[in-house]
């Protein structure tokens, strides 16, 4: 999973001030050019959410006789959009202070303005900002906080694109495959209990029972959105790992956002190769985001065509989206305050009859808010969206130390790499973790959603069971519990500028669940049926219908970080669990369940 320490700067009526927290890895160099542009946008106050929710929450209920009936993008807009003279006239407003390509979406406003504009707009100076470290990333932004106009004060509740400078990251936890067979050493980490051999997408097929030359229904799609300055892929590296893994060629139909295929990074490879591969023959969507979460899902909520399932391998502990060196908000708002509206947005993408999944982090139950373990008073942290009750959050497992007593080892022996370098054999899953990995799964429960009633029985049954949880103090029993499945998220062979790498995370994980709910939506499709669209009632729906739909997950637990271990946490045990939620998919019983589905 990418951590992203990011962006939205949230905005209500403000006397501009300097900016006190910052990412430092930004340089201020001279300021912006009068007739150089800012993309931005702003949000407005929303309406009908009662209804917005209630509607997503019958239309998700598999025992409601609306189950399936999803509205259109429009629908969706006129019902939580502002009156429309509102949009109209802070459209108009911007538009007669010197900003163009103005788009109305109705409840938020998208607009390119000079940057005289801009400063005058929003009483701020603009400044080119350059990376330190990455240093062909550069952005113009102002240097303090800013003032929204009295003439539309009362319309705003977010404004993104102006303050905010974003975190850069490296990619997910890697190492480089050794060309010579005799060098090969699965993980750097001491020996530990999971199977040494490389995870290809035939592993995962057998594992988890996923038929392979799966024929899509045509409309069958699944997108893989990426943050910040993870921008590529490259095609020619699909067409090597097709070759090396013996998997057919993935079938990449739409670039959205800005793409530099010449300089691929490990993150938006890893999502393509696994979630194409996984979901096959679908047609898949690479979108990149200029931005963070609220950026993304209000385009997403708007675009016409959709893809119907994406995969998210990014997250930032929740008290942070708004916090010391975050979003670099402005006195009287909160970080709860932009996860709610981006929560919003998930709603509207849900009742569209599209399915977000997100990573649950790689950090453990210490999670990016502890990462150095040493927290006394907040030992625990969450993640966003990967907390979010309107995502399908998404943890990794490993494959145990392969048993000589397997009667029914994976074979992998038509993937033509695993005839060079060892590929795992074992079928036993346990919780990935560190040291054995290069990751610990994620998982807990969210500090502001509570508790949604599809996961109630579940997750109380988890609280109730005995099993040893953390100091009351440091969690919230009674809001929502993450993750709610797994999927394997531990030495992942991928093909990234034509070099082998092997890849651990929840990044892994995501993109795999969305490629088989990617088939499931096939299924439906070609029977006339609606999409899944916000799935997470139906996964707790199977469960309690027949718990053999996941492999249950009992061995481990997610004290431990990338780098350390703290002293609490969150333990496996029997049943839903915070640490790999129902378990792993097993895709003909659950596909047998979906097909009881009106």
């Amino acid at each position: 999973m990418r951590v992203l320490l990011l962006l939205v700067f949230l905005v209500f009526c403000v006397i501009p001030a300097a900016l006190s927290f910052r990412d430092t890895n930004w340089s201020k160099y001279n300021r912006a050019g009068k007739k150089e542009t800012v993309d931005f946008r702003v949000a407005l106050n929303q309406r009908n959410l009662d209804v917005l929710e209630n509607t997503l929450l019958d239309v998700s209920n598999p025992e409601s006789p609306n189950y399936g009936k999803h509205w259109t993008s429009e629908q969706v807009a006129d019902l939580v959009a502002p009156e429309p003279f509102v949009s109209k006239k802070v459209a108009n407003y911007l538009r007669k202070n010197g900003c163009n390509n103005v788009e109305n979406h109705g409840d938020f406003i998208k607009a390119t303005g000079p940057v005289d504009a801009v400063e005058k707009i929003f009483s701020v100076e603009m400044y080119n900002y350059k990376h330190n470290i990455k240093s062909d990333q550069a952005i113009i932004r102002s240097s303090e906080t800013y003032q929204v106009p009295f003439e539309i004060s009362q319309y705003v509740h977010i404004v993104s694109g102006i303050s905010e400078l974003p975190h850069l990251k490296s990619g997910p936890k890697s190492q480089r495959l050794r060309p010579n067979p005799k060098d090969f050493q699965a993980t750097p980490a001491p020996a530990g209990p999971a199977d040494p051999g490389m995870v290809v997408p035939q592993t995962i097929q057998q594992l988890y029972g996923i038929p392979s030359n799966y024929q899509n229904n045509q409309n069958t799609s699944l997108c893989l959105a990426e943050f910040a300055a993870d921008r590529s892929y490259q095609p020619k590296d699909l067409k090597t790992f097709a070759a090396k893994t013996g998997t057919p060629l993935i079938n990449v139909v739409k670039n959205v956002g800005p793409f530099q295929p010449t300089q691929p990074d490990l993150e938006s490879t890893l999502d393509v190769q696994y979630g194409g591969a996984t979901a096959q023959t679908a047609d898949v969507w690479f979108w990149t985001v200029n931005g963070w979460m609220y950026e993304f899902s209000s385009d997403l909520a708007a675009t016409v065509p959709a893809p119907y399932v994406v995969s998210m391998s990014w997250g930032w502990p929740e008290p942070l989206q708004c916090q010391q060196g975050i979003g670099n908000c402005t006195d009287g708002e909160s970080s709860q305050e932009y996860v709610n509206r981006v929560n919003i947005e998930f709603q509207k993408i849900g009742l569209r009859g599209i399915t977000l999944l997100a990573s649950s982090g790689d950090q453990g139950a210490p999670g990016d808010g502890n990462p150095s373990c040493t927290s006394r008073d907040q030992p625990i942290s969450t993640i966003f969206p990967g907390a979010s009750p309107w995502v399908t959050s998404v943890g990794a497992t490993m494959l145990a130390a392969p048993s000589a007593n397997n009667p029914n080892p994976i074979d992998t022996s038509d993937a033509p790499v695993c005839g060079i370098h060892a590929c795992a054999t074992s079928t036993q899953e346990v919780t990935c973790s560190s040291p054995s990995a290069l990751i610990t799964t994620g998982g807990g429960f969210s500090n502001y959603s509570p508790q949604p009633a599809w996961q109630a029985k579940a997750v109380n049954a988890y609280l109730n069971s005995g099993v040893v949880l953390p100091n009351k103090k440091f969690f919230n029993a009674s809001n929502r519990g993450f993750p709610d499945v797994s999927g394997l998220g531990h030495n992942y062979y991928i093909v990234a500028a034509d070099q082998m790498n092997l890849v651990d995370g929840t990044s892994c994980s995501s993109p795999v669940i969305g490629g088989i709910v990617a088939l499931l939506n096939s299924y439906r499709l070609d029977n006339g049926k609606s999409t899944l669209g916000f799935i997470n009632p139906v996964l707790y729906a199977a469960y309690a219908s027949n718990p053999a739909i996941y492999n249950d997950i009992t061995v481990g637990n997610n004290y431990c970080t990338e780098s350390c271990c703290a002293t609490t946490g969150f333990l496996a045990t029997k049943g839903w669990d915070a640490v790999t939620g129902l378990g792993t998919p097993n895709f003909k019983p659950l596909l047998s369940y979906i097909q009881t589905l009106n």
